[in-house]
């Protein structure tokens, strides 16, 4: 038997209410869901559904990202691990901003 583990995730409690709704009319449990949503992201090493903002300009955000990979030139991984936070940390301040507006 393979070794489990335990991980703890924070809900709002209306989505969670919901969404353990449609897993009850599905016949799943919360943690089997769960377990299919790792597997899927496994075997196709991505999200494995849509992510979209309409709110965010996307030739803005790849921009942004492009400006960011120039920045970096011929830096070492630990350099676009850092960049990547970076990246991310403004990719979230711009959703933020979507969020209010």
């Amino acid at each position: 038997m393979r070794k489990t583990e335990v991980y703890q995730v924070r809900l709002d409690s209306l989505e969670k209410k919901h969404a353990f709704a449609v897993f009850k009319q599905l016949g799943i449990t919360p943690a089997q869901a769960v377990r299919l949503f790792f597997k899927q992201v496994v075997l196709t090493k991505s999200i494995p559904f849509a992510i979209e903002n309409q709110s965010i300009n996307m030739e803005q955000l790849l921009k942004l990202k492009k400006i960011k990979q120039n920045q970096q030139g011929a830096s070492t991984e630990s350099r676009a691990e850092e960049d990547d936070d970076d990246f991310f940390a403004e990719l979230n301040a711009l959703l933020g901003e979507s969020d209010k507006t």
